[in-house]
């Protein structure tokens, strides 16, 4: 029986979705209703829209909402939809109704456009943003009921059922229907009478400024949101609360001061409803004062700290234990501990990164990724079924990776031609190990410019890289020189005829702290592994020899030890020029150093993170590229740096001319107590000085700088081309492309399924004895304390 006009009869509304066509039917939504209003039968049209922005959680500022009425055309039997525009078009909504007795409610199709846009879409979003829940709040308890409900269809007389509940979601009847009576809203099955409940609007720190504003009522997506959300605000305030009780379905905290008379408290439980954490009692406010300031605040742990930090990680993960401090005490305005924040730091990296098992799995999308926006970008694999000659099927086990990213192989082909190789072991749980190589370029910084994941230093994993790195970043470029350990491993590939490592295509030195630290565990004397680094580093054969007579008379093993090593191998005087002054593998383990944070995440984040670090090394570069080009230097810093110490010594040189044609010159320099006094043989034609520093570091010496100052030469000429800034920008000449969204990235479904080999496990059980990472090079220990370490070249008279 149809009510009278005074009354209200229920609207369906339906969003988020489209209208279709039915043959049997005529049209229909191919969504369930939305929602269920109350409407007057006196509304107006202002009023109906207001109502659906409302009960929609639309901004009116953002969309404009188009009203559809569904109604039943008596000529053909089938519904139809007509829009809704004013006042009259609501009043034919009622009169269709009362002129029917088959149905009881009216059903509205609700379509939003954005404001500016002229095509409309039929997919409502709803907006989540603060004011328009806060505002959605205020409006709903002006008195209109709104209740989702799903009725079944095929029946020829349809009701509706809509309970009150108390607090505790039990019915206490039928009679009267108010918002603030009804907080969640239910939707029912006419049938089955099955209730289930929309998500509650959840409440976030930032929503809430003081302890007073924490209120009953307020819902928290899971225990850890709300103790999080409550710590954070007295944090904030300076105020410190205790646990008076916390189990799996409740907490309850008092004031810190509650006996010094502050009766603020709160308890909140799960409520079996809607199974989130809600506040059920909040007294207040605080009374109490806080005089003693700390440093660290009681309710500051590493859960909260993990939230404030987690965006700084996952934009750089190698951010300095330093960076996060300082993000901490910006943020609460306390100094917390650095075990709080390494414990913050793991609770971070376990939320934002994927565990190791699925960090296999996306590594390839990934890579894929890189070499989509970054165009070649090399990247090449290696499973295991490759080594058991078995077909690449769907999954594949991983073995190894190599890539290379362009810029850094076009990088390459403008640096001083010297490559530093070097492995670190990863701390993941499933190992392996990091290959790095690295070069130099004029400003005497590393860049990294070939990466590969391996299952350990062996033969293979070595013969395997250095066969990429040869064919895909050094190319053609010959009289490359490779600096590394002697690990046996590199010494076969470099050896190997069919990799073209060997002279006269490239060059292989040792590092001199490695060779150093071979020979000390053959002989164990005190303070020979420095001798040895002397020995390695002089620049002329004369000094080479008195060093090496001295080192004989400690140790006269030494000359069987060496038998078997070139000596342009190692000795820097016998070296021709080929390694630029570089005497170790310290730029390659500097890098080590930059990610070895890095190095103890899943394999993904590791690559993604090596990734971000040559992005900003570049950046950098090119920033003091500028900045020296704007100072109108000519040479790059370190060059320049070399050339102003040389030019202050030569002013004390003498010079004689032996020969104008061939500008051959005697160079006498200045006596300075037990130093000086020397005679050196310049042959500029030659570009040789017998002090052997021009062909060592390819800058002139003070006695070259001499000889041109004496007959009015410019040096310039004289300097290698790869201490230039012009050529310096071309190192870093060509840009990376930053990754968009995952969205954007391009489909990539072709390739394998990879997966983790289970036999590359390393992670014990127990706890880690150090977090330092050691290997043999550590001997600072046996120095005398002061005492210099060898650096990244031997020093530079």
């Amino acid at each position: 029986m149809m009510t009278s006009k005074s009354d209200f009869i229920y609207g369906w509304i339906y969003c988020d979705g489209s209208i279709v066509s039915d043959d049997a039917e005529g049209v229909k939504y191919d969504r369930k209703m939305s929602r269920l209003v109350k409407l007057e039968f006196n509304l107006k049209y202002k009023e109906l829209l207001d109502l659906l922005y409302t009960k929609l959680w639309t901004d009116p500022s953002v969309y404009k909402l188009k009203i559809l009425q569904r109604f039943l055309n008596p000529t053909t039997n089938k519904f139809e939809v007509a829009p809704m525009y004013d006042d009259d078009d609501v009043e034919f909504m009622f009169e269709a109704v009362d002129s029917s007795f088959r149905k009881e409610y009216v059903e509205l199709y609700v379509e939003k456009v954005m404001i500016g846009l002229e095509q409309s879409s039929n997919a409502v979003q709803i907006s989540k943003s603060v004011e328009s829940i806060q505002s959605s709040k205020k409006l709903q308890n002006s008195g209109s009921v709104c209740a989702s409900a799903d009725f079944s269809s095929g029946s020829s007389s349809r009701s509706f059922y809509m309970s009150r509940v108390d607090s505790d979601g039990n019915s206490i009847g039928s009679s009267e229907y108010r918002d603030e009576d009804i907080p969640y809203y239910r939707s029912f099955d006419g049938s089955s009478m099955v209730a289930s409940f929309n998500e509650p609007i959840m409440q976030k720190s930032r929503d809430i400024l003081v302890p007073a504003e924490l209120e009953r009522g307020m819902v928290f997506e899971s225990k850890e949101e709300m103790m999080r959300v409550i710590k954070d605000v007295h944090i904030r305030n300076h105020q410190e609360i205790k646990v008076l009780r916390s189990d799996l379905e409740s907490w309850e905290v008092a004031c810190k001061r509650k006996m010094e008379g502050c009766a603020w408290m709160l308890r909140a439980r799960k409520r079996k409803r809607h199974h989130f954490f809600e506040i059920m009692e909040a007294r207040g406010p605080h009374t109490c004062l806080n005089p003693n300031m700390s440093q660290d605040h009681c309710n500051l742990n590493s859960s909260n700290i993990a939230q404030v930090i987690s965006s700084q990680i996952a934009a750089d993960p190698n951010v300095s234990e330093k960076a996060l401090l300082a993000t901490s005490v910006s943020h609460f305005g306390y100094k917390p501990s650095r075990g709080k924040i390494r414990s913050a730091r793991e609770k971070a990296e376990k939320q934002l990164f994927k565990s190791s098992e699925e960090s296999y799995q996306y590594l390839p999308i990934f890579m894929n990724a890189i070499q989509s926006f970054n165009h070649g970008t090399y990247v090449d694999w290696h499973f295991k079924e490759h080594d058991l000659g078995e077909p690449i099927a769907e999954v594949v086990r991983f073995k190894r990776v190599f890539w290379a990213f362009k810029p850094c192989i076009d990088a390459f082909q403008h640096c001083i031609p010297v490559i530093l190789i070097d492995g670190t072991h990863l701390y993941d749980k499933y190992g392996g190990v990091l290959i790095t190589a690295t070069t130099v370029d004029g400003f005497n910084h590393l860049i990294p410019i070939a990466f590969a994941i391996v299952e350990g230093e062996n033969s293979a994993s070595w013969s395997w890289f250095m066969y990429r790195l040869k064919k895909k970043v050094v190319q053609r470029r010959r009289d490359v020189c490779v600096i590394s350990d002697r690990y046996a491993g590199i010494i076969s590939t470099m050896n190997s005829p069919d990799l073209e490592w060997r002279e006269p295509y490239a060059h292989h030195r040792f590092c001199a702290r490695h060779l150093a630290a071979n020979f000390g565990r053959e002989f164990r004397k005190g303070k020979l592994k420095e001798k040895v680094v002397a020995l390695c580093s002089q620049l002329t054969s004369a000094k080479f020899n008195l060093h090496w007579n001295a080192l004989l008379a400690v140790e006269p093993g030494v000359q069987n030890w060496f038998a078997d090593k070139p000596l342009k191998h190692w000795a820097l005087a016998f070296d021709e020029g080929k390694r630029f002054g570089i005497m170790t593998t310290n730029f390659a383990e500097s890098w080590n150093n930059a990610i070895k944070v890095a190095r103890k995440l899943p394999i993904t984040a590791l690559v993604k993170s090596i990734f971000y670090k040559v992005v900003e090394y570049f950046d950098q570069r090119r920033l003091e590229i500028e900045k020296q080009s704007s100072d109108g230097n000519e040479f790059t810093k370190h060059a320049t740096k070399i050339l102003n110490r040389w030019k202050a010594r030569a002013s004390g040189h003498h010079v004689k001319v032996f020969d104008r044609a061939t500008w051959v010159f005697e160079v006498t320099t200045m006596k300075r107590g037990q130093k000086g006094g020397n005679r050196q043989i310049v042959r500029l034609m030659e570009r040789i000085c017998t002090c052997n520093k021009w062909q060592t570091y390819h800058i002139p010496c003070s006695h070259v700088l001499a000889c041109c100052a004496n007959q009015n030469l410019q040096h310039t000429s004289l300097v290698s081309e790869w201490y230039r800034l012009d050529n310096a920008r071309k190192v870093y000449a060509t840009p990376f492309e930053p990754l968009p969204h995952e969205d954007a990235w391009p489909l990539f479904d072709r390739f394998p399924k990879v997966v983790h080999d289970d036999e590359n496990i390393t992670k014990k059980p127990g706890r880690k004895k150090s977090t330092r990472y050691k290997n043999e090079m550590d001997y600072q220990a046996s120095r005398s304390k002061g005492s210099s370490s060898t650096g990244a070249s031997s020093s530079i008279p």
